[in-house]
Order: structure tokens, then sequence, then C-alpha cells
């Protein structure tokens, strides 16, 4: 077997990979701009990344693509919002009066990295939306920005349950996968406890384990 030759990383190059690291730190950070408007909401611009890659690979997969193809889908839901660690979250009442070069920002932020190319254009992939990996991608975007309003919903804030049926009706229809539709409905008729509770509660809602809730000495 042939080994591949040690790639050569200028110190250029390093200084740049690290300065993209410390940009992708300021995401845990930051706040989504939504936070206005709904309150007590929980996510940062990272949190909501990590959930959206989650979210790409298990569409991806439902939608039958292989492993690489579901990777790739997973690196655009990662990657997807990283441009706003230069740019900052615009929000939905933004985006009427304010437009961000981001473009420019994509070609400053990756630029002289050793995967720049690479990276962009996973990006302008992401945004084109023509391959079957960024439409999961962005299924997957909408749909966590669902799953936070819908949690929020379920913790008792009217507003965020105002958001949920009002994208359920608004984005829903537009989702290009049907495996993300699938999953919206999913979600519209469980809770955010579902997947602990189906494992350890029986139908009846007693629990399967009761020394795990009462100690072995009550049982």
């Amino acid at each position: 077997m042939k080994t591949k030759k040690p790639v050569t990383i200028s110190n250029k190059q390093i200084e740049k990979t690290f300065h993209l690291i410390q940009q992708a730190g300021t995401l845990m950070q930051m706040p989504r701009q939504h936070t206005k408007h709904l309150g007590n909401t929980f996510d940062t611009v990272a949190s909501h990344s990590f959930h959206v890659a989650v979210i790409s690979y298990c569409i991806a997969k439902m939608e039958g693509l292989t492993q690489e193809k579901a990777l790739r889908a997973m690196a655009m839901g990662l990657f997807h919002d990283m441009v706003e660690a230069r740019t900052g979250d615009i929000d939905f009442v933004g985006k009427h009066y304010t437009t961000a070069d981001e473009e420019k920002a994509v070609k400053d932020q990756f630029a002289n990295t050793p995967f720049s190319k690479d990276m962009t254009n996973l990006i302008k992939e992401f945004e084109e939306r023509v391959s079957l990996e960024s439409k999961c991608a962005k299924d997957a975007d909408s749909l966590e920005q669902m799953y936070l309003e819908w949690t929020l919903s379920w913790q008792g804030n009217k507003l965020a349950d105002r958001w949920f049926k009002g994208d359920f009706k608004d984005r829903v229809p537009y989702m290009k996968t049907n495996s993300a539709k699938k999953l919206a409905i999913k979600m519209k008729t469980s809770t955010p406890q579902e997947w602990w509770w189906s494992q350890f509660a029986k139908k009846d809602g007693t629990v399967r384990n009761i020394e795990k809730l009462l100690g072995k000495k009550y049982k």
C-alpha cells in the first residue's frame, strides 16, 4: 500500500486555521437573535449548528444516501452558519432591512487555510440547494428551528407556541425531502421527553424499573 506524502502546511496556513478555530469558538458565546423575540431561549449559533448537523445526517440516511454523502450533508449542517462569526446573526425581521455580504465573508473566513477551496465549495453547494445533500441540510436547518420553538412551547412559552404553529404551516410544505416532513409531523405529535419516557415507562405511564425510581429497598 502506498503511503501518502505528508502535507506541507505553511506558518501562514497554520495561523489562518487557528483563526478559524477561534471564530468557531465565538459561536459558542453568540446567542441567536430570536432571543429578543422569544425571551427564554437556550440556544447559541454553535448549539444550533451542532443540532442541524445531527439532523442533516439523519435525514440524509433516511433519504437513502451513502455514508459519504450523509457525512457531507452533516458537514454542511455544521458549517452552514459559520459565517455568522463575521456577519453576526440577522433574524427574520432584520432581513427585511439588512443584508450581509456572506460571499465575501466566507471567502475571507477560509482564505489561506489548507482546505479553503473545499470549504468554500461546500458552503456554495449548501446555498445553491441543488444536490440532495444540500436539501437535507437545509431541511435540517428548518427542522432544528422548529424543534427549539416546539421545546419552548412545552415549557409554557406562548410566543414560541405561536411561532411553531406558524412554522409548521409555512416551513413544512417547502421542505424538499419527505423524510424531513415525516420528522416534522412526528415532532408535532410527540413530547420533548418521549425519547426516554417511551423506553423507561409503560403505556399506562408507570415506570418499568421501579427500583431505579425509588431505590431497591422500596421494591
